[in-house]
């Protein structure tokens, strides 16, 4: 048992000052190398959230820093549960290396407990009652963006085959402070390395009984329109509550398609997140999918 850590959180749970002022707790998500999400909690019921990967099935998500607060109830049933947790932890559970992790984190008292196991739904089991608070708070955190970056794909028209295609990226930030991004014209667009991309493949086809052949997505980079000048930035400024537009084009090659579904991604993942005591915002953004003709 973890005596020491579970007497400071009886104390938590009493409204003992000394240790709420201190208490620390956190659940992060990873998967190696890009993957990191984490969730904080304070005594005060201040919540934090931090994502560095915005789920790319969906498109259109949002990485970024976002705040919110838990009610004292709140507090009081993640302590509970934790404590709880702590009391009959699970056995260890053995992962490889890119399986995606769960980590909790506790700091009550100075006492210190991390518990690690893999995102699968046995090992996930114990630690459902922490897990279902920790995912509420993180939905009402979402709702409140300190600084954050999605990204939205604009096509003038539709794709010819003819020469590259002009797109046009809106990185967007919903946040109320503003932040500096990798400037998707200066990226290197190396693969492991920060680059914009485009992916595009032929729309599904949905016929009733038959179950459609996925096909494989092809990838482009998406470079500047005109060469970079010597001038032009190595970081953006997207405002709070506002956007910035970046004209790109991309290579397409779209064959006999007579459509053909794009999506942006843009891999900002290298660098510091502040740069000269101001905020960057790091991490791996996709936009929603957009379907346009082949003429």
């Amino acid at each position: 048992m973890n005596e020491p850590l579970i007497a400071a959180l009886d104390r938590a749970l009493k409204g003992d000052a000394q240790v709420l002022h201190g208490l620390g707790i956190e659940e992060a998500v990873i998967t190696s190398p890009l993957w990191d999400d984490r969730l904080a909690f304070d005594g005060r019921g201040q919540v934090t959230f931090t994502s560095k990967r915005a789920p790319g099935d969906r498109g259109g998500g949002s990485i970024g820093i976002f705040g919110g607060k838990v009610t004292e109830d709140e507090l009081k049933a993640l302590l509970t549960a934790l404590r709880q947790l702590a009391a009959a932890p699970p056995p260890p559970v053995r992962g490889e290396a890119y399986q995606t992790r769960v980590l909790l984190t506790v700091l009550a008292g100075g006492h210190e407990w991390v518990l690690a196991t893999t995102a699968t739904p046995p090992a996930l089991e114990p630690l459902q009652p922490v897990l279902a608070i920790c995912g509420r708070a993180q939905a009402q955190a979402m709702e409140k963006p300190l600084r954050s970056l999605s990204v939205t794909l604009e096509v003038a028209g539709p794709i010819s085959g003819a020469g590259p295609v002009p797109l046009v990226l809106h990185l967007h930030n919903a946040g109320d402070e503003g932040a500096w991004v990798s400037n998707p014209l200066r990226v290197s667009n190396q693969k492991e390395h920060e680059r914009a991309e485009l992916v595009y493949a032929r729309p599904l086809v949905f016929t009733p009984g038959v179950t459609p052949v996925p096909v494989p997505p092809r990838r482009t980079f998406l470079v500047p329109r005109v060469p970079v000048a010597e001038d032009e930035p190595r970081y953006r400024w997207v405002p709070p509550k506002g956007e910035i537009a970046v004209p790109v084009q991309a290579a397409v090659e779209p064959g006999s398609a007579k459509e053909l579904v794009l999506r942006a991604a843009l891999f900002l993942d290298e660098g510091a997140e502040m740069v000269a005591g101001q905020p960057r915002l790091r991490g791996s953004v996709f936009s929603a999918d957009v379907t346009v003709p082949v003429k």
